[in-house]
C-alpha cells in the first residue's frame, strides 16, 4: 500500500485501500508464479528493456515507487514474451521493491480475519462437498454450501486454482 504513493506525499489509510493493495499484490504474485520455474535470461525483447529503463528512471527520479509499481505490473502482464526474459525483468524490478514476487505463494497472502473460527480443513471439505454437488447438478446444495462458507467469512472462487480466500471485513 505504501509503495502506491510517493514517499513525500500524504498517504491516507483506509481498509478499502489496504484490501485493494492486497488484491494488487496477489495479481503480481500470480503473474510471477507463471514464470517462476523459467530459467532466468537477460531481457532482450525491446519492450522489456524499455520497461526496465523506465523503471530505473522512476526509481532514480526521487524514488517514484508509484510509477515503478505500475511498470512491474506492466511487465508481468506482457504477452508473447519469453518466460526466462520476463522472469529476469521481474527479478530485477523486484530486487529494488523487495516484494519477493518469485518466492512467495499466493496462499501465503491469505489474511485470516480475527473473528473467523472455521478451520481450513473444514473449508476444504465443504468445498469438496460443493464440487460433488455441482457435478451431480444439485445446485441448491451447492449454493447452500457456498452461502455457508460466505457466512463463515470465506470467499469461494470458482475456476481459480486457489479455490478460496478469506473475506476481509472492515
Amino acid at each position: 500500500m505504501c509503495l502506491q504513493a510517493h514517499y513525500r506525499s500524504e498517504l491516507e489509510f483506509s481498509w478499502e485501500g489496504l484490501g485493494a493493495a492486497l488484491t494488487r499484490l496477489k495479481r503480481l504474485v500470480m503473474a510471477a508464479a507463471a514464470v517462476r520455474e523459467a530459467e532466468t535470461a537477460e531481457p532482450a525483447d525491446r519492450r522489456l528493456t524499455d520497461l526496465l529503463a523506465k523503471f530505473d528512471a522512476a526509481i532514480s527520479e526521487d524514488l517514484n515507487t508509484a510509477v515503478a509499481l505500475t511498470l512491474i505490473e506492466e511487465a508481468a502482464a506482457m504477452k508473447k514474451i519469453d518466460a526466462g526474459q520476463k522472469r529476469g525483468a521481474l527479478a530485477a524490478m523486484d530486487a529494488v521493491l523487495g516484494l519477493d514476487l518469485l518466492t512467495i505463494e499466493r496462499a501465503d497472502l491469505r489474511v485470516r480475519p480475527k473473528a473467523t473460527e472455521i478451520p481450513e480443513t473444514d473449508i476444504e471439505s465443504t468445498l469438496l462437498r460443493r464440487k460433488e454437488a455441482r457435478a451431480a447438478k444439485d445446485f441448491a446444495t451447492s449454493d447452500a454450501l457456498r452461502d455457508t462458507l460466505i457466512a463463515a467469512g470465506v470467499e469461494v472462487m470458482d475456476g481459480d486454482p486457489l479455490g478460496w480466500d478469506w473475506r476481509l471485513e472492515n
